[in-house]
């Protein structure tokens, strides 16, 4: 147990002091963006798979039986998660944690004018999915704690985006409509994608093959 929480506060710790101090902006001024996005990646990737490790050698304190639907809901809900992931991915999006900070059209900010913060929102997503499906300590470590870190996540880091643009230009980036643009629409298709090749690599990854607990459970 004190290794989950030691490795998901060092995935928290590593958001929150690369986004709240000079650090950012040093590495950016060093490597560029996109090199920074890069090594970014790779270090959340890294924690969050030391979370995930963590977690499934951890010792478990049953706090509830999972309902019957919480399986049905968790594969519906991870594959929005993964589309909104998608989503953020594909789109340029200057409002918020993005892949893509140019190119962004105010006048025509596709999938952005309906979900500012689509990256954030899918990975707070794919948390809340899998909470009532895992009702153990520490799973409730990684996936609600996953979801409420994207729940306070995504207001901070809006205001510190409309801070650092200013309120006149915030409200011309975020004034056009929505749409479901060919970056939408890409993202949306890979998000799919990759939330099918996870249903099928969940059993060796995870341990857990969830498409054998839904055939299970519809019987």
């Amino acid at each position: 147990m004190t290794g989950v929480l030691i490795a998901m506060a060092a995935f928290v710790f590593s958001h929150v002091a690369i986004a709240r101090t000079t650090l950012k902006p040093a590495i950016v001024a060093r490597i560029g963006a996109r090199g920074y996005l890069a090594i970014y990646s790779v270090v959340s990737i890294a924690l969050l798979s030391w979370v995930i490790i963590s977690l499934r050698s951890a010792e478990r304190a049953v706090l509830w039986s999972p309902p019957l639907w919480s399986h049905a809901f968790a594969a519906l809900a991870t594959a929005a998660a993964f589309v909104l992931i998608g989503v953020g991915v594909a789109a340029p999006n200057p409002l918020s944690v993005s892949i893509r900070q140019s190119g962004f059209d105010p006048d025509r900010p596709g999938a952005v004018g309906f979900v500012r913060h689509p990256l954030i929102w899918g990975l707070a997503l794919w948390g809340l999915a899998h909470t009532p499906a895992n009702g153990d300590w520490p799973s409730l470590v990684l996936f609600a704690g996953s979801a409420a870190f994207g729940a306070i996540g995504a207001p901070l880091v809006e205001r510190r985006r409309r801070r650092a643009l200013g309120e006149a230009a915030w409200r011309r980036m975020t004034a056009g409509r929505g749409a479901l643009d060919q970056n939408a629409l890409l993202g949306a298709g890979a998000g799919l994608v990759l939330w099918a090749a996870f249903l099928l690599a969940h059993p060796l990854l995870f341990g857990v093959d969830p498409l054998a607990v839904l055939r299970a459970g519809a019987l």
